[in-house]
């Protein structure tokens, strides 16, 4: 009998215990929430999903894409926990009981792993009689919290000694807090050298501070932003010029060797503002594929022996024959579900045959719905069941905000990115 797959993506937990620092949070962590949609191609197509609200337009893809067996539930309210607010939901608790089947098993994927995450499984144990199956979720919470921020990941390479060589973390030191960082950025601008603040528990690009020698503002402009205080502050080299952004996801087993499920080009618009991902087969024929995979390899099997499990990616910059690790996520990321709606919907061996690939749009018309958007794309839009390329619009749930997320698939990458260019003329936004 096949375990019952319970996804709940909660994608935004963790950004939102670090935005609620910016003003007007809830406007910035609007368009957020969609990313929930993503858990649409996670594990199996047929499972039980929980989001923050309805995913929009699901019955569309439903039947545009043959999935099913897709089962969306949200629960009736909303605190910045997903876990604690299903359990607070007595209806859907059951609802995710009776998901568990005769066998009163489930197997469970989320986004990231929280401590929430632990009660809402021993609720089930507990109150409902369910084994839950965690082959994501790192059994040590507080190892997976120490390595999702920017020192964790500076600590780990360190003790690799992963400071030098084709594969390593960038120039940059450690701050106990904001009270060390302007002495920090002067030191590495005295050497010539530009330099990024990154706050240790941030994601989403939020709070970055790129500084360049000259700067005569830096006290006024870190006193000026609200996401540094007491706690650790990375201050390392601002890497530009010639560069490109590859990024890796590996899983990690209990019991068995780590082993890379993909590879993707990051596709960035300005210095921090990421729009999309691309996976083909032609990344690996780019000097920083194996120097990357290498690197995040021992980073994997460290990580493994350290007591994690599960999920996690590491975002680089390449640059001059060296690539940078300057990034780890310990969870599912971004490009995720990428790498599984090529698995999915084109076959276990896409890579062979097809790129795969996201991107975001924005600026589009508030108040857009999905039947502008298909008269729009027009021809454009194929499903992967029945064509060899095409657009599939994606993460649907705020398109009414006029951003527009939309899956590629084509038989090279060229041609992906010839979608992408037709998609954007189509929509009217230019090049």
């Amino acid at each position: 009998m096949t375990t019952p797959t319970l996804c709940v993506s909660n994608a935004v937990d963790t950004l939102r215990d670090f935005a609620v620092r910016a003003d007007g949070v809830e406007e910035l962590l609007s368009e957020c929430y969609a990313q929930q949609d993503q858990a649409l191609y996670w594990g199996p197509l047929d499972k039980m999903l929980i989001t923050y609200e309805p995913i929009g337009d699901l019955d569309w893809q439903r039947k545009f894409l043959e999935i099913d067996g897709v089962v969306n539930l949200s629960p009736a309210g909303r605190t910045g926990s997903l876990f604690a607010d299903t359990l607070a939901d007595p209806g859907l608790m059951a609802a995710v009981a009776a998901h568990a089947g005769p066998g009163r098993r489930l197997r469970l994927i989320p986004h990231t792993t929280t401590a929430d995450l632990w009660r809402f499984a021993e609720t089930l144990r507990t109150r409902y009689g369910i084994v839950v199956e965690l082959p994501e979720s790192p059994p040590r919470q507080d190892v997976r919290d120490l390595l999702d921020t920017k020192t964790g990941l500076r600590d780990l390479a360190t003790d690799l000694g992963m400071t030098d060589g084709p594969c390593r973390i960038p120039p940059g030191t450690h701050c106990t807090g904001l009270r060390e960082v302007p002495a920090a950025v002067r030191s590495m601008l005295a050497t010539g050298t530009p330099c990024i603040v990154k706050a240790d528990r941030g994601e989403a690009s939020l709070g970055l501070l790129i500084f360049r020698p000259g700067a005569d503002d830096i006290t006024e402009r870190l006193a000026a932003s609200t996401f540094y205080g007491e706690e650790p502050v990375v201050v390392e080299e601002f890497l530009d010029g010639d560069i490109t952004f590859p990024s890796v996801e590996y899983m990690v087993p209990e019991d068995a060797p780590p082993h890379l499920c993909y590879t993707t080009d990051m596709l960035f618009e300005g210095a921090t503002h990421l729009r999309g991902n691309v996976t083909a087969r032609e990344l690996r024929d780019e000097w920083w594929y194996r120097p990357l995979t290498r690197g995040g390899l021992r980073l994997a099997g460290e990580m493994q022996r350290r007591g994690y499990r599960g999920r996690f990616g590491i975002d680089a910059i390449a640059r001059d024959g060296v690539v940078y690790m300057h990034d780890l996520n310990a969870r599912r990321t971004g490009s995720s579900h990428v790498h599984e709606f090529g698995a999915h919907l084109i076959g276990p061996g896409y890579l062979d045959t097809h790129a795969v690939g996201n991107y975001d749009f924005y600026g589009l018309p508030a108040g857009l719905e999905l039947p502008e958007v298909l008269r729009l794309l027009g021809r454009l839009v194929a499903s992967p069941r029945h064509a060899d390329r095409g657009v599939v619009p994606t993460e649907l749930t705020d398109l009414r905000t006029g951003r527009l997320s939309c899956m590629f698939y084509a038989p090279s990458l060229a041609e992906l990115h010839e979608l992408i260019v037709g998609a954007r003329a189509a929509l009217d936004l230019g090049r």
